[in-house]
């Protein structure tokens, strides 16, 4: 399952990551890594990217970015 097929409210461990380069250092250091706890905290209006909390972080990521992380529920 990826970020983006969760649902408003859910919680899920982060599985996979997969992003090379500087998005993916750029998540690491914002604590989004294998292991965590994100939640999903909304949406856009057309969908088109998703504002995810892990700790005390909130990061909105484009749906793009947010269908290359895999979670596990």
């Amino acid at each position: 399952m990826r970020v983006f097929d969760l649902q408003m409210g859910d919680v899920a461990t982060v599985t996979k990551i997969d992003l090379a380069g500087g998005a993916r250092e750029r998540l690491y250091a914002l604590g989004i890594k294998e292991g965590e706890k994100i939640e999903i905290i909304s949406f856009s209006l057309l969908k088109s990217s998703v504002l995810i909390s892990c700790n005390a972080v909130r990061v909105g990521l484009r749906k793009s970015m947010a269908q290359k992380i895999e979670v596990e529920v």
